[in-house]
C-alpha cells in the first residue's frame, strides 16, 4: 500500500557533504543525464525534499550508514525540525551532531539499540539494508521462502539464509526488481543507486505485501490463532470470547488480498471483535449497502479512530485524517488561509479560541484568547469536531466569516475578512527607547533570528533594559525553546526537563548564552501564552532572571510528538509532561483556572477599545518597569 509523504519537505543539509552540496544546474546532478535508467527516481526524490539536488550524485558509491538513515527517514516523512520529543542518543552521538535527530526518531521506532555506539561511516551491506528497508516499512515478511520465490532467484546458498525472507518480502512488495534477485548478492555493499531505485520502486508502485505465495499470507494469519467460524452472518458467541481481544487488520489495494496479521499479543483491546462485528453487519444488513463505498468505508475508520484518540480526554491529542492532514501541516509550517488563531476543544467540549495570531484578521476583529465559538456563519456547531469546525471557518483570503462568541455572559457576532496567514516568528519595536522584542511562535530559526537582532540592532545601543512579549504565542518546537532559554542561562544550568512514563532528562544550556547576567528584562504573557513560550517563562521565574507581567498563561505542561501515519493521516500524541528547572508541572490540579505560569505584576489584557485606540496597558507597565529599575 503505497505511502502519502507530507512531512518530507526540508532539504539535505551538511550531513552528506560534497556528495549532495548545492549547485544549481539545470540537470539534477551533472553525472546524471535524463537518459539514466535512475534520473526519474533521483529528480522524484528532489522534488518531494528527501535529496537536494546537487554537482555529483556518483551513483556507485556505497551508502553509510549515517545517509542510510537520514534518507530512509525523510522519505518516510520525518523533519528533524518538527520533532517536539526527544529520545536519548547513542553514546557516541553528541546534541549537535547533524544526524542526532534522525538517531534518535530510529530509536524510537526501535530500528537501531541506543544504547550501542553508532558507527555513522558503517557501510551496509545489501542484505542489511533490504531488512531495515522490510522493517521501516512495515511489510511483514514471510515465515518461510516460498518456492515460487526461489524459482525466480539465484545465487542462494543450499541452505536457505534469514536474509531471505526480507528479500522476498522487498521483490512482493514491488520494492526490488528481477535484477536484485538474480542473483541476490546479498554480501555485496548498498549503492547510492540502489537507495534511491528501491525508495522510487515503492514510492511509485509498492504494496505491502508478505510472500509471492498466493496463501501464505492466509496460513501465516490462520497459524497465529484458532480460526473464526466462516459464515459472515453467524454472531455466535466464539469459545475465546472472554479471551483478550485480537483483531485481523487486512489490508486492501483494489480488491486484493495483500497483508494479514495479527494484532494482540501484548497488545489487549478490550472489544476489538466489536470492530469487524459492526463492519460484517453494516455490510450483510444494511439496507442501502450501495452508499458503503470504500472511499466511504474509510472514512467510517477515520473517524473512528479520531474519535477513539478524542475519548482519551486529552485535548492535546489527536487524529487528523488523511484529507485534513496537509491543512495541518501548512498550520504547523504558520501559512495558510483563513482567520489566524489557535483553538481546541475545552474540557466542556466547547470550541475555544486559544490565542489569535498577532497581527492576524482575527486579532485585528477583537478576538480574544478564550472566547467560545458558538455558531459559524449562522451554523451551530455544537457536536461536530475541531477539524470540521476548522474547516467551516477557514477559506480564502477576502472571503468573510461570522463567528457568533460568547464571552462570559456577553454574546456577540464578531465578522472577520480572511487572509492570508504567515506567522512572522520575530519582531522588535522599540518603546520610549525600549526594545519589545515579540516572540511570536518557535521555529527552527527563532533562536537564529533573536540572535541576530540582538547583536545587530539592540545591544550595540545599549538599552536600559529589554522587553520579551509572549503573548499570544502558541509554543512551537521544544528544541526552539531550548535554544531560546540557553541565552539567559550559564552553561550546565537546567532549562527544564521532559518527564517520560519511564525516565526524565534534563536540557541543559551548553554554553554562557548572550543575556547571561543582564538585569532589567522584562516578560509579558497573557492568557493566549502556552507550551514552549510557558517553558521560557517557568525557566525565567525560577531563576528570577525578570518579572513576568500580564497574565496566567494558558497551562499546557505537556509535549507531542506529531507521526504520520501510512495512510496519510497524522497522530498527535502526548508522550510526556515537562518540568520547570525546580520540578513544577504547570498543569498539576483538577482545575483549568490552576493550571499555567503565574505572572508576577498582574495586569488584564487590552480590551478591544484599547486596542482599537492604540492603548496597551500590558506593554505601558513593562516599559515602565524597564525604566524606573
Amino acid at each position: 500500500m503505497k505511502q502519502k509523504k507530507f512531512f518530507a519537505l526540508i532539504l539535505f543539509g551538511s550531513i552528506l557533504g560534497n556528495v549532495f552540496s548545492t549547485f544549481s544546474t539545470v540537470e539534477a546532478y551533472r553525472d546524471l543525464s535524463p537518459s539514466s535508467s535512475i534520473y526519474p527516481a533521483v529528480q522524484n526524490l528532489i522534488n518531494r525534499g528527501v535529496l537536494e539536488d546537487g554537482a555529483f550524485f556518483r551513483a556507485d558509491t556505497p551508502v553509510p550508514a549515517q545517509m542510510f538513515w537520514e534518507v530512509l527517514l525523510r522519505d518516510a516523512g520525518f523533519d528533524p525540525h518538527s520533532a517536539t520529543f526527544d529520545t536519548p542518543l547513542p553514546p557516541n552521538i553528541r546534541d549537535s551532531d547533524p544526524i542526532a535527530q534522525f538517531l534518535r526518531e530510529a530509536g524510537r521506532r526501535g530500528f537501531i539499540n541506543l544504547e550501542e555506539d553508532f558507527d555513522k561511516e558503517a557501510i551496509l551491506s545489501r542484505a542489511e539494508a533490504v531488512e531495515l528497508f522490510v522493517t521501516t516499512k512495515g511489510i511483514l515478511p514471510p515465515r518461510t521462502v516460498s518456492n515460487v520465490f526461489l524459482r525466480k532467484t539465484s545465487g542462494v546458498p543450499p541452505r536457505e539464509p534469514e536474509y531471505l525472507k526480507f528479500f522476498e518480502a522487498a521483490y512482493a512488495s514491488h520494492v526490488l526488481e528481477d535484477l536484485d534477485i538474480n542473483p541476490v548478492r546479498p554480501h555485496d555493499t548498498l549503492t547510492r543507486r540502489d537507495l534511491v531505485r528501491w525508495i522510487y520502486n515503492y514510492e511509485t508502485k509498492g504494496e505491502k505485501i508478505s510472500t509471492l505465495n498466493p496463501r501464505g499470507a492466509q496460513a501465516f494469519s490462520q497459524n497465529a490463532r484458532t480460526r473464526r467460524p466462516t459464515n459472515d452472518k453467524d454472531t455466535s458467541p466464539s469459545p475465546t470470547q472472554n479471551a483478550p481481544a485480537v483483531i485481523r487488520i487486512q489490508t486492501l489495494d483494489s480488491g486484493a488480498l495483500t497483508e494479514v496479521r495479527e494484532v494482540g499479543q501484548g497488545l489487549q483491546i478490550p472489544d476489538g471483535r466489536i470492530v469487524e462485528e459492526v463492519f460484517r453487519r453494516l455490510a450483510n444488513e444494511y439496507r442501502f449497502p450501495e452508499d458503503l463505498t470504500e472511499e466511504k468505508k474509510r472514512e467510517m475508520v477515520n473517524a473512528g479512530i479520531a474519535a477513539m484518540v478524542r475519548k482519551m480526554g486529552d485535548k492535546y491529542s489527536s487524529y487528523i485524517e488523511p484529507a485534513n492532514a496537509q491543512d495541518f501541516q501548512d498550520e504547523l509550517n504558520g501559512q495558510y488561509e483563513g482567520i489566524g488563531a489557535y483553538v481546541e476543544m475545552n474540557a466542556k467540549e466547547e470550541f475555544m479560541i486559544t490565542s489569535p495570531i498577532t497581527g492576524s484578521p482575527a486579532e485585528k476583529a477583537g478576538v480574544m484568547p478564550g472566547d467560545i465559538v458558538t455558531q459559524v456563519d449562522g451554523y451551530d456547531i455544537s457536536g461536530e469536531s475541531v477539524t470540521d469546525i476548522i474547516h467551516r471557518i477557514k477559506g480564502p483570503a477576502g472571503t468573510q466569516v461570522t463567528l457568533t462568541i460568547s464571552r462570559g455572559e456577553e454574546s456577540l457576532e464578531i465578522t472577520i475578512t480572511r487572509g492570508e496567514i504567515e506567522v512572522p516568528s520575530i519582531t522588535l519595536k522599540w518603546e520610549r527607547d525600549i526594545p519589545v522584542i515579540g516572540l511570536h511562535k518557535f521555529t527552527k530559526e527563532t533562536k537564529d533570528d533573536l540572535e541576530k537582532i540582538l547583536i545587530e540592532e539592540v545591544l550595540p545601543k545599549n538599552p536600559r533594559g529589554m522587553v520579551f512579549d509572549l503573548r499570544n504565542n502558541p509554543g512551537g518546537f521544544l528544541t526552539s525553546a531550548v535554544e531560546v532559554g540557553e541565552l539567559f542561562l550559564k552553561e550546565g544550568d537546567v532549562i527544564f526537563s521532559v518527564d517520560y512514563s519511564d525516565r526524565t532528562q534534563d536540557f541543559k544550556s551548553s554554553q554562557k548564552g548572550l543575556l547571561y547576567g543582564r538585569r532589567n528584562i522584562v516578560f509579558l504573557q497573557n492568557k493566549g501564552s502556552a507550551s514552549a513560550s510557558e517553558i521560557l517563562t517557568g525557566m525565567v521565574q525560577d531563576y528570577n532572571i525578570g518579572p513576568i507581567i500580564g497574565e496566567t498563561s494558558v497551562g499546557k505542561g505537556t509535549v507531542q510528538n506529531v507521526s504520520p501515519m501510512s495512510n496519510g493521516a497524522t497522530l498527535k500524541l502526548t508522550i510526556a509532561k515537562w518540568l520547570t528547572p525546580k520540578s513544577r508541572w504547570i498543569q498539576s490540579g483538577e482545575k483549568e483556572e490552576d493550571h499555567g505560569v503565574k505572572p508576577d505584576i498582574e495586569v488584564v489584557s487590552p480590551t478591544p477599545k484599547q486596542k482599537q485606540e492604540g492603548v496597551d496597558p500590558q506593554l505601558d507597565v513593562a516599559v515602565q518597569y524597564v525604566l524606573t529599575h
